[in-house]
């Protein structure tokens, strides 16, 4: 784990986005031909440049150590471009012994692609457990097995193996394929083998996040609607403050609820951006 790097990414992303949006680095180009190379290499990016992005906190921790503010954050994005999975900083011109501390560039492929894989398992997880998510994990990597093959690999018992194989292909996240081995139709020489594909099992969780999502927003109508009276009550001032104790415990449970479902709908628009939106 290396301290700070979610601040740094985020600050790497929106230097990035200046760069592309923002006239100000548009000014600085004397000809379309300026414009174009700094669009082209619009996601590279020193040390310096990403300072002005960071977190106040973690700029004054960063100058604060030994080395000062550019020297630290060359060795973290240094040390970031190390890791393997996910990939998460790509290191363009080498750290050590550069003037600028080095040029770096953001892996948004290769972490978007993790965090859509993160989605996926999750969202299995939640509706079939650990053993669930295991073996959809298991066949996304091993490819078609048959189901003895996915209970062994999964460390479960064949029965139960079978029981979620079948409860997972009925929710469309896993795809079957009959295989007859004689010319005749004999289902008890056939071999079934059970595997996911991407495209699938990718559209049935954006179902399920939409369908989420849309009762959730539902659920939101129908609690304005029944606490009316409270929203009413409260743009009037001078009648609140005559409330009872226990009107106005009742009143906070009904705001608190109002948060709970808004914070969910937000997360639940931001996962679904993620997978819908983006091509990682």
């Amino acid at each position: 784990e290396v301290q700070f790097a979610g601040a740094i990414v985020s600050a790497a992303l929106k230097f990035t986005s200046s760069k592309e949006f923002s006239p100000k680095f548009k000014a600085q180009c004397s000809s379309e031909e300026e414009i174009h190379q700094m669009l082209e290499d619009k996601t590279v990016f020193t040390p310096n440049d990403i300072m002005d992005y960071l977190p106040p906190t973690v700029l004054a921790e960063l100058k604060n150590k030994a080395g000062g503010a550019q020297s630290n954050l060359s060795s973290t994005l240094a040390s970031m471009a190390g890791f393997v999975y996910p990939p998460a900083v790509i290191e363009v011109e080498e750290a050590q012994g550069h003037s600028e501390g080095g040029k770096f560039e953001i892996a948004t492929r290769q972490l978007l692609s993790y965090l859509k894989s993160r989605i996926l398992h999750q969202v299995v997880k939640d509706h079939y457990g650990d053993v669930g998510a295991r073996i959809v994990s298991i066949l996304e990597a091993r490819g078609h097995l048959e189901g003895e093959a996915v209970a062994e690999n999964a460390m479960v018992p064949a029965k139960d193996a079978r029981e979620m194989l079948h409860q997972l292909y009925k929710a469309n996240y896993i795809s079957m394929l009959y295989l007859q081995q004689t010319k005749q139709h004999n289902p008890t020489s056939a071999m079934f083998l059970w595997c996911v594909e991407k495209k699938r099992i990718h559209r049935t969780v954006l179902m399920n996040i939409s369908r989420a999502l849309c009762n959730l927003r539902l659920r939101r109508q129908h609690e304005v609607q029944v606490g009316k009276d409270w929203i009413e009550r409260a743009k009037l001032a001078d009648e609140s403050e005559n409330d009872s104790e226990m009107d106005k415990i009742n009143y906070n449970k009904f705001c608190q609820g109002l948060e709970r479902i808004d914070n969910a709908c937000l997360q639940l628009d931001e996962t679904l951006m993620v997978m819908k939106d983006f091509d990682g």
